[in-house]
C-alpha cells in the first residue's frame, strides 16, 4: 500500500480546469458543503439574544446599555430588524458551551449588517465587526461555559449608507437585518491552509504566464488539493500540506527584488459619508481590533495619525486609549502626521497648515512623550507649494501621500523624491505604489513593484495595507499573507517596518533621487475649490478673526500679564478643516454639524475674556465702545461715521486719539448716461451696461508727476460677466469639474433692474439684479470709494482684460505661484481650475490686474480671461449642497507698475490690499486695559515682510509669538522694533516654539540722547520665521 507522505498525484494539462478546481475548492459560493471552505467552521449552535434602543438619545453608554438591556431588553432572534439609519442599538449575546467544547477553538459569529463594537461582560471593549469585509468572528476564551457579550450596533454600513453602496446622499430609512449570530468550532489548521491556496492561486494568476514560477504555484496548489481529498482531509496531512506550501513561500527571492515596507493603518475619514459622532465609534472599532491582533503579532506594525480622533478616544473610551499608549512605547503604534486631522492642504491659510501641526504634536507630546518626524496624508487632493516649508518648519523631514496617483491625465513620475518648495526646502516625499488599503495580495504586491517610477535609483517603497476610510484597519488576512510573502521567489520581499525605519533606508538612496519644485497639483477633484461656499466662507472669517483676536491676547499678556488660550476656538476651526469637510465632499448631515461649530466659535469669540471684536458697522456708536485695533506692521486707513481715520500699526487707539484724514474728490461718484452707469474717482473710471457689465475700464496714474492712463478692458470686450456652465462630471460629483464643463458657457444676460442707490462724493453704490432661471436671481452692487483704487463687488465671473502674459499669478499660502495662461502641453491644460487665497494677478511690464476675494478660492485664467468660480450645484454625497442664498465680495483692482509696489500713493501693494480686503479694522468693546496701547512693537525696511500671526506663547507662560514670512518673492530685511520695558529676550524658533538661536537685540541711537531697541531679520524669498519673545514676570 503506498504511504500519502509519498503519493504523487498526476498532472494534468489543461490549465483552465486546474485554475477553476483550486478557486471552488476554496470558494465561499460553490461547494461549501465539501470544499475546504466549508470545512472552515463547525457545529453552529444558536445564543441567546436581547436587544435595547432608544429613540431619545442617540448615543448609550455601557453602562446605562447593560442596565436597560436587564429591565427593557427583548428577545430576539436572526432576521430581527432594526433601524433606521444611523441609529444605536444593544445586544446582550450569551453562548452556552457544551462541555465536549471545553478544549476546542471556539468562535461567536455575530453579522448584524452593519458595524459593531464588542465588550465582554466587564465593560472592556474587545474588538468591532465589520461585515463587509468579514470580521465577524470574536474569539470565546476557554475556562468556563457561559459567556455573555455586550454589542453596540450602529446602523450603517463601514463606508456610508448611499443607494445602492455609492458615494451618494445616505438612505435615512434603511433597516438592518441581524444575519448570524452562532457559537462554532473554528479550525486554525483550515484558516492556514486557505491562505495557503489563496497565495498559490493568486501567484499562478499574476506572475509572468511564461514563468515557472507561475506554473509551480498553480500545480502546488492542485497537488494540495490532491492530497487533502485521497486522505479525506485528516489532522495529519492538513499539517503536511501546510509545510509544503510554506516550504514553496520560503523559496528566496534574488537580491534584486524590490523590498516593500508593510505599515498596518486604517485612514478613518474623519466625517465624510458619516458623522463626527460616528466616527468616534469606527476610532473604537478599529483600533480595539489593532490591539487584539497585536497580542497574537507582536511583529506587527500600525501608524495612527489624526489628533483628534485619539483626543475623541481618550474622552470615550479611556481604556483603548490607554492600551495604545503602552503599545506606543513598544514601537506597535506609531504616531505619523503630527497633524491635528488629515486636513485639506490647498484652501486653509498658512497660519492654519502650522497650527494643524502645531496643535497635533502638542497633542502626540502628551500621548506618545514624542513628535512625529513624518507629515502623512494619504487622501488629501493636492498640495500647496509652501508645504514644504511649513513641514520643515515644524520639525519634519519626510512626506507621505497617495493621493497623487489619481491625476486624470498626467500620471505624476516618481514615488520617492525630494519635493523643494517655493523657498527652497526640501523634504524627503514618498507615494506608496498601490493604494493606503493594500490587502498584501499576491496582486497588490506584483503590482506595486510594477507601478514603482524609480527603478535604478531605489529598490523600497511603503505597502500601507489595512481597510480604510471608513476604518477598520489590518485584519488577520493581511499579517499572515504578510508572513508567507517575507521572501518568496517571484513577489516583492515584504517587511515588517516602521515609517521611519522606511525613510532612514531611502535616505541612503538620497543622491540618486529626482527632485520636484512646486506645487502636487491633482489632476482632479478641482471642484472642491467651490463647493459648499459657507464652509469656505466661514473658515476664511474665522481664521482672520482668530489672528486680531489673538493679537488682543498678546497686548493684554504684555500690559496686564494675563491672557485666555483660543486653543479650542481654533481645534473647532482646524477639525473642521479635514480633507472631506471645508473641500465640501461630505454629507449634509457633517455640513450641519460643521456649520454649527463654526457658529458656536464665532458665538465664543464673540464674547471672549469681555473684549467683543465687531465690524465697525454692526455696532451701536458709542463714545465709550470706540477703541480701533489694527493687527498690521502697517498705517491703515478706515471710515467710521462718515469720516476717515488712519490708525498705526500693531496698536489700539481710543476714536478720541485718532485724527481724521481729508479726502479731497468734491463731486460724486456715480453717474448714468442712457443705458449706462458710470463710476469715477481720483484713481479709475469705470463704465457698466444695465447687465453689470464692465464695457471701459480705466485707470490714471501720476507717479512722478508724469501722467499716465491705461485701459484695462479691450474694445469690444466685456468684463464682469455672470456665467452658467452644464457641470456634470465623470463620477465625483461634489469632487470633480472636468474641462468640457468650459464648452458649455451659457451668459445671463436678462435683466431685471439697475439703478444707482447711493451716490456722494466718498461712496457710491449701483445696484444690478438679473435673473438667472424663474426661481433664481442675482443681486450685485457695485461700490467705489473715493479713497480706494479698486471697485468692490459684492455677490462663473469673467473678465477679459487688455494683459498679455503667459503665467499668472496666485496666492497660496505664505506666498504666491505663477501657472501658465497656455494649453501647450498636457500639464498645462490640466490645470483649468487651479486654488487661490485672497488674489491673482495678470500682470505686463509695468501694469496688470487683479481680482481680490472674501472667500472664493476657484480660480483660473485662459489667455488674458481671468476667471473666479463662485457657486457650484453638485448633487452627491449632499443633494442640497450650495442651495440657499449666497453673499460673498469679490473686488477689480488694475494698477500701474508691478503687484509689489503701491498705487499711486495710497500704500496699497496688491498683497496689502487683499488682506485689507478680507481682513477690515475691526472695533472693540469693553477695552479692558481703559487706554490707547501703542508701544510694543513695530517694524522698519522692506514692506514684503508680512505678520501673520502675534499670539500668547504654548508652551513658555510669559511669552509670545510673532510669526513673519516674505510675501513678495525675493531676499528681504527688516528692523524690528521691541519697545515695551518687559520685553526681555527674542529667540529664533520654529513653529513648534523650540529655540533655534538667540537674536540680539540692538540699539539705535536718535536725536536728544534717545535710542530704541531692535532685532535685525534677513529673510529669503517667501521664508517664514517665527520669534519668541521673553518677557519680565510681573
Amino acid at each position: 500500500m503506498v504511504s500519502h507522505y509519498e503519493y504523487v498525484a498526476p498532472i494534468f494539462k489543461n490549465e483552465r480546469t486546474t485554475f477553476e478546481r483550486i478557486e471552488k475548492f476554496i470558494s465561499n459560493d460553490y461547494f461549501a458543503d465539501c470544499n475546504l471552505r466549508g470545512r472552515l467552521y463547525r457545529f453552529p449552535r444558536a445564543v441567546s439574544i436581547k436587544h435595547y434602543s432608544s429613540e431619545e438619545v442617540s448615543t448609550i453608554s455601557f453602562n446605562d446599555a447593560v442596565q436597560f438591556l436587564s429591565s427593557k431588553g427583548k428577545q430576539v432572534d436572526i432576521g430581527f430588524s432594526f433601524g433606521p439609519t444611523w441609529t444605536i442599538h444593544w445586544f446582550e449575546v450569551i453562548c452556552e458551551v457544551p462541555r465536549e467544547w471545553e478544549s476546542e477553538n471556539l468562535v461567536l459569529q455575530f453579522d448584524a449588517g452593519c458595524e459593531a463594537l464588542v465588550w465582554d461582560s466587564n465593560g472592556k471593549v474587545i474588538q468591532g465587526c465589520s461585515p463587509d469585509f468579514g470580521r465577524i468572528d470574536i474569539a470565546i476564551p476557554s475556562g468556563q461555559l457561559t459567556h455573555k457579550f455586550y454589542i453596540e450596533a450602529s446602523a450603517n454600513e463601514r463606508n456610508g449608507d448611499g443607494d445602492g453602496g455609492a458615494i451618494r446622499p445616505a438612505k435615512l430609512n434603511k433597516f438592518f437585518e441581524l444575519k448570524k449570530a452562532c457559537i462554532c468550532i473554528f479550525r486554525p489548521d483550515i484558516y492556514d491552509l486557505l491562505i495557503n491556496f489563496e497565495i498559490l492561486l493568486e501567484m499562478a494568476e499574476h506572475l509572468p504566464k511564461d514563468g515557472l514560477r507561475r506554473y509551480e504555484a498553480l500545480y502546488t496548489a492542485n497537488d494540495m488539493i490532491n492530497q487533502l481529498v485521497l486522505f479525506d482531509f485528516s489532522s495529519d496531512i492538513i499539517q503536511k500540506c501546510h509545510e509544503k506550501a510554506m516550504k514553496f513561500f520560503a523559496q528566496p527571492n534574488a537580491p534584486s527584488q524590490i523590498t516593500l515596507y508593510a505599515i498596518g493603518n486604517c485612514h478613518i475619514d474623519t466625517a465624510w459619508l458619516w458623522s463626527f459622532d460616528e466616527t468616534k465609534r469606527k476610532c473604537a472599532r478599529s483600533w480595539s481590533s489593532v490591539l487584539s491582533l497585536m497580542k497574537k503579532y507582536p511583529e506587527m506594525n500600525f501608524a495612527v495619525s489624526q489628533a483628534q480622533q485619539l483626543l475623541w478616544l481618550s474622552e470615550e473610551y479611556p481604556s483603548i486609549y490607554e492600551d495604545i499608549k503602552d503599545l506606543s512605547l513598544d514601537g506597535q503604534f506609531i504616531p505619523v502626521g503630527g497633524s491635528w486631522v488629515e486636513m485639506d492642504a490647498n484652501i486653509p491659510n498658512g497660519e492654519s497648515l502650522l497650527r494643524q501641526i502645531i496643535y497635533g504634536q502638542k497633542e502626540f507630546r502628551k500621548i506618545f512623550k514624542s513628535l512625529s518626524n513624518i507629515f502623512w496624508l494619504p487622501d488629501t487632493f493636492g498640495f500647496c507649494a509652501q508645504l514644504p516649508q511649513i513641514i520643515k518648519h515644524c520639525g519634519m523631514s519626510y512626506f507621505v501621500t497617495q493621493k497623487m496617483s489619481w491625476s486624470l491625465v498626467n500620471k505624476f513620475p516618481h514615488n520617492s523624491f525630494r519635493w523643494i518648495g517655493i523657498d527652497g526646502s526640501e523634504v524627503l516625499a514618498h507615494f506608496p505604489p498601490h493604494h493606503y488599503v493594500a490587502k498584501i495580495t499576491a496582486k497588490e504586491c506584483l503590482e506595486s513593484a510594477r507601478n514603482f517610477l524609480d527603478k535604478g535609483r531605489s529598490k523600497i517603497a511603503m505597502m500601507l495595507y489595512g481597510h480604510g476610510d471608513g476604518g477598520g484597519g489590518p485584519d488577520e488576512y493581511m499579517l499572515k499573507r504578510a508572513e508567507r510573502l517575507v521572501d518568496c521567489d517571484g513577489i516583492p520581499k515584504i517587511l515588517n517596518g516602521t515609517p521611519n525605519d522606511f525613510f532612514h533606508e531611502l535616505e541612503k538612496d538620497l543622491p540618486n533621487l529626482c527632485t520636484w519644485k512646486g506645487e502636487l497639483y491633482l489632476e482632479l477633484h478641482n471642484a472642491t475649490y467651490t463647493t459648499h461656499s459657507i464652509l469656505k466662507k466661514m473658515n476664511r472669517k474665522l481664521e482672520s478673526l482668530l489672528r486680531d483676536h489673538e493679537f488682543l491676547q498678546t497686548l493684554l499678556l504684555v500690559e496686564e500679564g494675563r491672557f485666555t488660550s483660543l486653543e479650542n476656538a481654533w481645534k473647532n476651526v482646524l477639525l473642521n478643516q479635514f480633507h472631506d469637510i471645508l473641500p465640501g465632499t461630505c454629507i449634509k448631515e457633517v455640513v450641519a454639524d460643521a456649520v454649527r461649530i463654526y457658529n458656536c466659535c464665532f458665538d465664543r469669540l464673540a464674547v471672549h475674556d469681555g473684549s467683543v471684536l465687531k465690524m465697525i458697522d454692526t455696532v451701536k456708536q458709542e463714545s465709550s465702545d470706540n477703541w480701533f485695533l489694527n493687527s498690521c506692521t502697517w498705517t491703515r486707513t478706515f471710515c467710521h461715521d462718515g469720516q476717515l481715520y488712519n490708525i498705526s500699526p500693531l496698536s489700539v487707539f481710543h476714536l478720541n486719539s485718532l485724527h481724521s484724514v481729508p479726502f479731497n474728490y468734491n463731486k460724486r461718484l456715480a453717474t448714468v448716461d442712457e443705458n449706462n452707469f458710470k463710476l469715477n474717482n481720483a484713481f479709475l473710471s469705470a463704465t457698466f451696461d444695465k447687465l453689470g457689465r464692465i464695457m471701459n475700464l480705466v485707470i490714471y496714474s501720476n507717479e512722478n508727476s508724469v501722467n499716465k492712463t491705461f485701459n484695462v478692458i479691450n474694445p469690444g470686450e466685456l468684463a464682469n460677466q455672470f456665467l452658467v456652465y452644464d457641470d456634470v462630471p465623470l463620477f465625483w460629483d461634489a469632487w470633480d469639474v472636468m474641462d468640457y464643463h468650459l464648452e458649455t458657457k451659457k451668459e445671463i444676460a436678462e435683466g431685471v433692474s439697475a439703478a444707482i442707490v447711493e451716490n456722494s462724493d466718498f461712496y457710491a453704490v449701483i445696484h444690478f439684479e438679473l435673473k438667472i432661471s424663474p426661481k433664481s436671481y442675482i443681486i450685485q452692487k457695485v461700490s467705489l470709494r473715493a479713497d480706494l483704487p479698486y471697485i468692490v463687488f459684492d455677490t462663473t465671473v469673467e473678465f477679459p482684460v487688455n494683459i498679455n502674459n503667459s503665467e499668472a499669478l496666485y496666492e497660496i499660502p505664505f506666498g504666491f505661484i505663477g501657472r501658465t495662461t497656455t494649453k501647450n502641453t498636457t500639464w498645462d491644460s490640466g490645470k483649468y481650475e487651479v486654488c487661490a487665497h485672497k488674489w491673482m494677478v495678470l500682470s505686463e511690464y509695468n501694469r496688470g490686474v487683479a481680482i481680490l476675494n472674501d472667500c472664493k478660492y476657484g480660480h483660473s485664467c485662459e489667455g488674458n480671461v481671468m476667471r473666479l468660480s463662485l457657486l457650484r450645484s453638485s448633487k452627491s454625497p449632499d443633494d442640497e449642497a450650495d442651495m440657499g442664498d449666497h453673499k460673498f465680495s469679490y473686488a477689480l483692482y488694475p494698477f500701474i507698475g508691478q503687484l509689489q509696489q503701491p498705487y499711486n500713493n495710497t500704500k496699497l501693494n496688491i498683497v496689502r490690499a487683499a488682506f485689507e480686503f478680507n481682513n477690515p479694522i475691526r472695533r472693540i468693546q469693553n477695552w479692558t486695559v481703559g487706554r490707547d496701547v501703542t508701544n510694543v512693537l513695530s517694524v522698519e525696511g522692506d514692506e514684503g515682510i508680512f505678520l501673520s500671526s502675534i499670539k500668547p506663547a504654548e508652551i513658555e507662560p510669559n511669552a509670545f509669538i510673532i510669526r513673519l514670512f516674505e510675501s513678495f518673492g525675493g531676499a528681504a530685511s527688516i528692523k524690528l522694533f521691541v519697545k515695551h520695558a518687559r520685553i526681555v529676550s527674542v529667540d529664533l524658533c520654529d513653529a513648534l516654539e523650540q529655540s533655534i538661536s538667540n537674536i540680539p537685540i540692538e540699539m539705535e541711537l536718535h536725536e536728544e540722547s534717545h535710542s530704541s531697541e531692535y532685532i535685525s531679520l534677513e529673510f529669503r524669498a517667501f521664508e517664514i520665521k517665527t520669534l519668541l519673545v521673553r518677557l519680565y514676570a510681573v
